[in-house]
Protein backbone atom coordinates (compact mmCIF):
# COMPACT_ATOMS: atom_id res chain seq x y z
CA UNK A 1 0.00 0.00 0.00
CA UNK A 2 2.49 2.25 0.79
CA UNK A 3 4.15 2.16 -2.92
CA UNK A 4 1.03 3.09 -4.43
CA UNK A 5 0.80 6.11 -2.53
CA UNK A 6 3.72 8.33 -3.63
CA UNK A 7 2.35 7.08 -7.93
CA UNK A 8 -1.02 8.12 -6.87
CA UNK A 9 0.19 12.15 -5.63
CA UNK A 10 2.10 12.02 -9.10
CA UNK A 11 -0.93 12.12 -11.04
CA UNK A 12 -2.45 15.81 -9.31
CA UNK A 13 1.07 17.46 -10.08
CA UNK A 14 1.36 18.68 -6.56
CA UNK A 15 4.43 16.10 -5.43
CA UNK A 16 7.64 17.98 -5.23
CA UNK A 17 9.14 15.14 -7.45
CA UNK A 18 6.39 16.51 -10.61
CA UNK A 19 7.07 20.27 -9.49
CA UNK A 20 10.96 19.62 -10.14
CA UNK A 21 10.48 17.81 -13.19
CA UNK A 22 8.34 20.81 -14.65
CA UNK A 23 10.45 23.21 -13.27
CA UNK A 24 13.82 21.32 -15.02
CA UNK A 25 11.70 21.35 -18.43
CA UNK A 26 11.65 25.21 -18.34
CA UNK A 27 15.27 25.24 -17.95
CA UNK A 28 15.87 22.57 -20.19
CA UNK A 29 13.59 24.19 -22.65
CA UNK A 30 15.36 27.45 -22.47
CA UNK A 31 12.30 29.38 -21.00
CA UNK A 32 14.73 29.90 -17.33
CA UNK A 33 18.20 30.80 -17.64
CA UNK A 34 21.10 29.69 -16.09
CA UNK A 35 21.62 32.16 -12.88
CA UNK A 36 17.89 33.11 -12.93
CA UNK A 37 16.38 33.33 -9.33
CA UNK A 38 13.90 31.21 -8.82
CA UNK A 39 11.28 32.71 -6.52
CA UNK A 40 8.81 30.22 -4.22
CA UNK A 41 5.80 32.70 -4.31
CA UNK A 42 6.33 32.74 -8.06
CA UNK A 43 6.37 28.96 -8.78
CA UNK A 44 3.45 27.98 -5.97
CA UNK A 45 1.35 30.42 -7.98
CA UNK A 46 2.48 29.13 -11.75
CA UNK A 47 1.92 25.48 -10.24
CA UNK A 48 -1.46 26.07 -7.72
CA UNK A 49 0.26 24.60 -4.70
CA UNK A 50 2.03 26.14 -1.96
CA UNK A 51 5.44 27.06 -0.97
CA UNK A 52 6.27 24.06 0.80
CA UNK A 53 6.43 21.52 -2.44
CA UNK A 54 8.49 24.15 -3.92
CA UNK A 55 11.06 24.56 -1.57
CA UNK A 56 10.89 20.49 -1.71
CA UNK A 57 11.14 20.51 -5.55
CA UNK A 58 14.31 23.14 -5.16
CA UNK A 59 16.26 20.81 -2.79
CA UNK A 60 15.50 17.99 -5.11
CA UNK A 61 17.26 20.33 -8.12
CA UNK A 62 19.54 21.42 -5.97
CA UNK A 63 20.79 17.57 -5.54
CA UNK A 64 21.36 17.03 -8.83
CA UNK A 65 23.33 20.02 -9.68
CA UNK A 66 20.73 22.27 -11.75
CA UNK A 67 20.04 24.88 -8.89
CA UNK A 68 22.07 26.88 -6.31
CA UNK A 69 20.68 27.36 -3.07
CA UNK A 70 22.34 30.74 -1.69
CA UNK A 71 21.08 31.34 1.90
CA UNK A 72 19.42 34.50 2.66
CA UNK A 73 19.46 35.05 -1.16
CA UNK A 74 17.29 32.03 -2.45
CA UNK A 75 17.46 29.68 -5.19
CA UNK A 76 19.20 29.99 -8.70
CA UNK A 77 19.39 28.18 -11.91
CA UNK A 78 23.13 26.71 -12.03
CA UNK A 79 25.03 27.71 -14.55
CA UNK A 80 28.58 25.16 -16.39
CA UNK A 81 30.67 28.09 -15.15
CA UNK A 82 29.79 27.88 -10.92
CA UNK A 83 32.21 25.89 -9.16
CA UNK A 84 30.26 23.68 -7.78
CA UNK A 85 29.27 22.27 -11.69
CA UNK A 86 32.87 22.50 -12.39
CA UNK A 87 33.58 20.19 -9.75
CA UNK A 88 30.71 17.45 -11.22
CA UNK A 89 31.98 18.00 -14.64
CA UNK A 90 35.48 16.97 -13.52
CA UNK A 91 34.35 14.23 -11.58
CA UNK A 92 32.23 13.07 -14.46
CA UNK A 93 35.15 13.16 -17.14
CA UNK A 94 37.32 11.07 -14.80
CA UNK A 95 34.29 8.29 -14.28
CA UNK A 96 33.26 8.32 -18.05
CA UNK A 97 37.17 7.70 -18.94
CA UNK A 98 37.30 4.60 -17.11
CA UNK A 99 34.40 3.58 -18.49
CA UNK A 100 35.66 3.84 -21.81
CA UNK A 101 38.47 1.53 -20.79
CA UNK A 102 36.58 -0.65 -19.09
CA UNK A 103 34.72 -1.50 -22.50
CA UNK A 104 38.28 -1.90 -24.25
CA UNK A 105 39.51 -4.62 -21.97
CA UNK A 106 37.62 -7.29 -23.57
CA UNK A 107 35.14 -6.12 -26.24
CA UNK A 108 33.02 -8.93 -27.84
CA UNK A 109 32.40 -8.91 -31.96
CA UNK A 110 28.66 -8.31 -30.51
CA UNK A 111 29.83 -5.46 -28.68
CA UNK A 112 31.69 -3.65 -31.77
CA UNK A 113 28.46 -4.49 -33.58
CA UNK A 114 26.40 -2.77 -30.98
CA UNK A 115 28.99 0.12 -31.24
CA UNK A 116 28.96 -0.05 -34.94
CA UNK A 117 25.69 0.96 -35.24
CA UNK A 118 24.99 3.48 -32.72
CA UNK A 119 28.24 4.88 -34.57
CA UNK A 120 25.92 4.63 -37.63
CA UNK A 121 23.25 6.77 -36.56
CA UNK A 122 25.56 9.55 -34.79
CA UNK A 123 27.05 9.96 -38.28
CA UNK A 124 24.06 10.17 -40.08
CA UNK A 125 22.35 12.83 -37.05
CA UNK A 126 25.53 14.67 -38.09
CA UNK A 127 24.96 14.80 -41.70
CA UNK A 128 21.02 15.40 -41.33
CA UNK A 129 20.65 19.27 -42.13
CA UNK A 130 17.44 19.78 -39.82
CA UNK A 131 19.07 17.72 -36.97
CA UNK A 132 19.04 19.63 -33.58
CA UNK A 133 21.17 19.71 -30.71
CA UNK A 134 19.22 17.91 -28.71
CA UNK A 135 18.27 15.29 -30.99
CA UNK A 136 22.09 14.75 -31.58
CA UNK A 137 22.69 14.75 -27.89
CA UNK A 138 19.92 11.68 -27.61
CA UNK A 139 21.85 10.07 -30.22
CA UNK A 140 25.40 10.30 -27.84
CA UNK A 141 23.01 8.46 -25.64
CA UNK A 142 22.23 5.90 -27.43
CA UNK A 143 26.12 5.17 -28.03
CA UNK A 144 26.86 5.83 -24.51
CA UNK A 145 24.35 3.10 -23.10
CA UNK A 146 25.97 0.78 -25.13
CA UNK A 147 29.60 1.32 -23.54
CA UNK A 148 27.41 0.94 -20.44
CA UNK A 149 26.16 -2.13 -21.19
CA UNK A 150 29.76 -3.41 -22.57
CA UNK A 151 31.48 -2.58 -19.15
CA UNK A 152 29.18 -4.60 -17.32
CA UNK A 153 29.72 -2.20 -14.13
CA UNK A 154 26.59 -1.80 -13.14
CA UNK A 155 27.79 1.09 -10.05
CA UNK A 156 30.39 2.81 -12.08
CA UNK A 157 27.41 3.01 -15.15
CA UNK A 158 24.86 4.60 -12.05
CA UNK A 159 27.69 7.07 -10.66
CA UNK A 160 28.12 8.54 -14.32
CA UNK A 161 23.95 8.70 -14.44
CA UNK A 162 23.60 10.07 -11.44
CA UNK A 163 26.29 13.02 -12.39
CA UNK A 164 24.44 13.55 -15.33
CA UNK A 165 21.34 14.33 -13.72
CA UNK A 166 21.91 17.95 -13.51
CA UNK A 167 23.29 20.60 -15.71
CA UNK A 168 25.41 17.58 -17.75
CA UNK A 169 22.23 17.17 -19.59
CA UNK A 170 20.42 20.58 -19.76
CA UNK A 171 23.10 22.23 -21.13
CA UNK A 172 25.14 19.39 -22.82
CA UNK A 173 23.17 19.99 -25.95
CA UNK A 174 25.34 23.66 -25.98
CA UNK A 175 28.50 21.74 -27.38
CA UNK A 176 26.38 20.33 -30.20
CA UNK A 177 25.02 24.21 -31.47
CA UNK A 178 25.73 23.95 -34.26
CA UNK A 179 26.67 21.43 -37.22
CA UNK A 180 30.13 22.23 -37.12
CA UNK A 181 30.29 21.27 -33.45
CA UNK A 182 28.45 18.17 -34.22
CA UNK A 183 31.05 17.20 -36.38
CA UNK A 184 33.41 18.11 -33.67
CA UNK A 185 31.69 15.41 -31.17
CA UNK A 186 31.50 12.94 -33.70
CA UNK A 187 34.93 12.63 -34.24
CA UNK A 188 35.22 12.20 -30.38
CA UNK A 189 33.24 8.86 -31.02
CA UNK A 190 35.01 7.89 -33.51
CA UNK A 191 38.30 8.16 -32.29
CA UNK A 192 36.83 6.74 -28.79
CA UNK A 193 35.30 3.77 -31.07
CA UNK A 194 38.57 2.99 -32.83
CA UNK A 195 40.67 3.15 -29.64
CA UNK A 196 37.77 0.11 -27.86
CA UNK A 197 38.39 -1.67 -30.95
CA UNK A 198 41.97 -1.82 -30.71
CA UNK A 199 41.72 -3.24 -27.46
CA UNK A 200 43.90 -0.52 -26.07
CA UNK A 201 42.11 0.63 -22.55
CA UNK A 202 45.01 3.69 -21.99
CA UNK A 203 43.78 5.12 -25.39
CA UNK A 204 40.12 4.45 -24.86
CA UNK A 205 40.47 6.13 -20.90
CA UNK A 206 42.38 9.34 -22.74
CA UNK A 207 39.89 9.46 -25.98
CA UNK A 208 36.46 9.72 -23.57
CA UNK A 209 38.70 11.61 -21.14
CA UNK A 210 39.80 14.22 -23.91
CA UNK A 211 36.43 13.92 -25.92
CA UNK A 212 34.24 15.34 -22.92
CA UNK A 213 36.86 17.89 -21.49
CA UNK A 214 36.71 19.57 -25.13
CA UNK A 215 32.92 18.70 -24.80
CA UNK A 216 32.07 20.64 -21.91
CA UNK A 217 34.55 23.66 -22.85
CA UNK A 218 32.58 24.00 -25.97
CA UNK A 219 29.21 24.21 -23.87
CA UNK A 220 30.51 26.53 -21.05
CA UNK A 221 32.07 28.71 -23.64
CA UNK A 222 28.85 29.23 -25.61
CA UNK A 223 27.07 29.41 -22.42
CA UNK A 224 29.00 32.57 -21.24
CA UNK A 225 27.83 34.09 -24.49
CA UNK A 226 24.05 33.75 -23.22
CA UNK A 227 22.39 36.80 -22.01
CA UNK A 228 22.11 36.48 -17.89
CA UNK A 229 19.39 37.81 -16.23
CA UNK A 230 19.55 40.95 -14.62
CA UNK A 231 19.92 41.05 -10.26
CA UNK A 232 16.73 40.65 -8.59
CA UNK A 233 14.88 38.82 -11.69
CA UNK A 234 13.23 35.82 -11.02
CA UNK A 235 11.36 33.60 -13.37
CA UNK A 236 8.90 35.34 -15.31
CA UNK A 237 5.55 32.89 -16.24
CA UNK A 238 3.21 33.62 -18.94
CA UNK A 239 -0.21 35.66 -16.95
CA UNK A 240 1.85 36.05 -14.22
CA UNK A 241 3.26 39.56 -13.11
CA UNK A 242 7.04 39.51 -12.44
CA UNK A 243 8.15 40.46 -9.59
CA UNK A 244 11.75 41.57 -8.32
CA UNK A 245 13.46 41.61 -5.36
CA UNK A 246 14.46 44.84 -3.56
CA UNK A 247 17.11 45.55 -1.42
Amino acid sequence: MTSRKPAKRLKDGRSPVVIAERIRALIQAGSVGAGTHLGTVELAEQFGVSRGPVREALRLLESAGLVRVIPRKGAFVAALGDAEVRDVMAMREVLFALLAERCARNPSREDFAKLGLALGELEALARNADCTPRLFQMGTYKFVSVMYRMAAMPRLSEAIRDLSMGAAEVYGHLAMATRDMRQTELAGYQQLKRAIESRDPAAAFDAAREMHRKGVQRATELNDLLPRPMQGDVVQFKGKRRRRRTT
